[in-house]
Formats: structure tokens, sequence, C-alpha cells
């Protein structure tokens, strides 16, 4: 199994630990650092209504300027440059590049300028980029016009998009990534009550039928640019609460396979894990036999984001029918383990068996490279001193790379 991790703390590995090919990296998303957020013709995304609308964020900030790197991305490269980062994971805003959105609809040769522009500054830089197509901001006007993911030509939208980001930038990237954690945007979205147990996995089949159309076009018109393509998918580790329980010790292979095999399994396999077809049944939506074939072996690699650990029990408050009474296992922290101020456990361990699971369910046969695009500790800092001398992150991080190192 082969592994790349992207993190920004560089100093802290010790020289010769990891493997002379193993690449470490900083990440971003656009619309996190952008700004810019209605600069040359680009329109809303969902995160711009949620974050000035309905204030979902904490502090009631929004995405009008966030670190304005729209105008300033020349100065943020400089200092990847100066701290010697090599690899650089980020992503493109779909409404920025099609402010229509949909399939065929114009392209903003303002956004083509705009990321021809970061690309080729980073390789000037020796930074190879890593491009996400999406990392959940998803054009509002699909809302506005349609059903969002939910609208049946929601795959087709985003391969015409996929399509036109190969076509304007692909000779500047050589790795691609369809979607950012798919299963946070279908298992945690936010339902009416009726449809906690069915429009999940509605959303998570367009998702992945989305991801395919991607990944196809990509092979039939750009093979000559010689990238790679896959998708990023966050998985959590569940050990049985009680080793001892069968019953236990189920619910947490449960829990992996409602949550990272639910799209990794039709990638490898065609077809979803069986303990979610058994459970779920019609709920499910099915591959046609076609969609089948497509979806099956639509990535190049895979990418892991890490962040939590749990103990799990067997069983689950089934009066209401959600996605979560279909896994049917409640999560739960060891008292012992370690916590950040704002709740994040520090469990090291929890990387390497979470690794550990994909590899031995999925990859044993199979040459198919892993890359930890995310993973790390969430701190609140509220001074700036304290933020800058960050010694809590640093600390976890010398704790979970030597179990990288081990898998």
């Amino acid at each position: 199994m082969r592994i790349g991790i992207f993190i920004s703390l560089l100093a802290v590995v010790a020289e010769g630990a990891f493997p002379r090919n193993f690449s470490f990296g900083a990440a971003t998303s656009a619309l996190q650092i952008e700004g810019a957020w209605l600069a040359d013709n680009r329109t809303l995304a969902v995160w711009d209504n949620l974050a000035r609308v309905k204030r979902y964020v904490k502090d009631h900030s929004n995405t009008e300027h966030t670190c304005n790197s729209y105008y300033m991305y020349h100065q943020d490269i400089a200092l990847m440059k100066e701290y010697g980062i090599k690899h650089y994971r980020m992503s493109i805003q779909w409404s920025r590049v099609l402010p229509l959105a949909r399939n065929g609809t114009n392209v903003n040769m303002k956004a083509v300028e705009y990321y021809r522009g970061v690309l080729t500054a980073l390789r000037e830089a020796g930074i190879e980029p890593y491009v996400n197509l999406y990392h959940n901001d998803m054009p509002a006007v699909l809302f506005v016009e349609g059903n969002g993911r939910m609208d049946p030509e929601f795959p087709m939208h985003f391969r015409y998009y996929a399509d036109v980001c190969f076509q304007y930038f692909g000779e500047l990237v050589k790795y691609w990534f369809t979607f950012d954690e798919p299963w946070c945007q279908s298992a945690q979205g936010l339902y009416e009550a009726h449809e906690r147990n069915t429009k999940p996995y509605m959303i998570g089949y367009q998702m992945i039928l989305a991801h395919a159309e991607a990944v196809d076009v990509y092979r039939q018109k750009y093979e000559e640019q010689q990238g790679k393509i896959g998708i990023n998918l966050n998985i959590e580790m569940f050990w049985p609460n009680n080793t001892a329980s069968a019953a236990d010790k189920e619910a947490a292979r449960r829990n992996l396979m409602f949550q990272v095999g639910w799209f990794w399994n039709p990638i490898m396999t065609g077809d979803y894990p069986e303990v979610m077809k058994s459970i779920v049944k019609t709920r499910l939506p099915a591959f046609s036999d076609e969609q089948k074939k497509k979806v099956k072996g639509s990535a190049d690699f895979l990418a892991l984001n890490h962040y939590f650990s749990w103990v799990t029990s067997d069983g689950y408050n089934r009066s209401v029918n959600t996605y979560n009474a279909d896994v049917n296992a409640t999560n739960g922290r060891k008292p012992e383990w370690k916590r950040s101020n704002i709740g994040f456990s520090i469990v090291p361990e929890g990387m390497y068996d979470a690794l550990k699971f994909v590899h031995e369910t999925w990859m044993k046969d199979s040459s198919i490279p892993i890359f930890i695009t995310e993973n790390g500790v969430s701190i609140e800092e509220k001074e700036r001193e304290k933020g800058l001398n960050d010694t809590e992150t640093v600390s976890y991080t010398h704790l979970t790379l030597p179990t990288i190192c081990s898998v």
C-alpha cells in the first residue's frame, strides 16, 4: 500500500523517518480563502447564503473577503515556497468558472484567467498542485433553478463542469479530486423529518454517479494530459466499546461500511456494501448495469480525510426513521482520551487502524495509492500569540506521524 500525506507542519518531520518518495504538503479550499465573492462574474455558492443570511458561522464572518487570496495569491504562493512546501491541495469554485452552473452554459473566462494564474504560479514556484473540483460549495443557482444534488441532471451538470476544468487547466494539473467528503454532504445534510431516511441515500447516489461521469470524461477526452483522478472520502475510526461483544464488533464495522464503504465499495466493486443493501433495502437507490460499469474502477487513487475516532455500541434510538437508525450504533469516547479545548479527541492510533481497515477490506490486491489529504486537531485560539505558538497541534502531529510510518 502506497500512501502520501498533506500536512503543513513540515518542521516536525524527522529526517529519514519516511520513504524518500513520501509527499508532504498543505491544503486549502477555495471558498475558505479566495474571498471576492461577487467579483468578475462569480455567482453565489450555497455557503455564501448560509454564512451571510442564516448565520451558520459562530463569529458571523462570511465569504466576502476571507483571506483575499483571489487578489493576493502571488504573496500566498511566495510564502509557501519560503516554507519549503512542494505539494499543495486546492479547490476550484464551480460558481466562479460556470456562473450559471448548468450543462452547456457559458464559461467565465475571468475565472479561467484567475485559476490558470494560480496554477502557473504554483508550478513556477516548484509546487505540485492537487486540485479538488468540488469542496462543498454547490452553486446556489442549482437550487434556485432545480433541486440541487437531487436533480436527475446533477451528474451531467457536474460532468460538464469537470470537462471545462480539464480543458482549460488540465495541462497544469496532474492530480484531480472529484468530491470532498460526499458522506458529510449526504449523511449530515439538513433534512425535513420525513426525508431523513431517504434523501441522504439519494444524494449519495447522485454524487457517486457525478463522480463517475467526471472520471469518464477525463479518461475519454484527456488521456494525453497523463494525469490521475480520484475522490476524497472522510473516514472516522470505530472500535467496539466492548471488545468481547460480537454485536459491538459488528456495529463498529457497520459504521465504517456506512461511511467510507458507501462510496468506496461501488468504485471498487460496482455496488454498495452488502450490509447497506440488506438494511436500507429499497430506500437505497439501485445502480443500473450501465451505471455499475461506469462507477466500477472510477478512481486512480483514494484520498482520505481523518479527524475522529469512536468506541461503538450496538443499538440506537430507532423510534425515528433516520440514517443513524439504519446504522444502529451509538458512538462515544473513552474517558482517558485527551481532547482539544473544543472537544476533538486526540487518538493517534485511529489513523493507523483506519488505514489498516481500508487496506484489508479493499486494497490487498490493489496497487491504487492512498493519499491522506486532511488530518489534524481543531483548537480555538483566542489570542494571536498563542495561535502562532501552537504547541498542541505540533504535539498531535508528533503523536500521529509515527503511526502512519508503521502502516
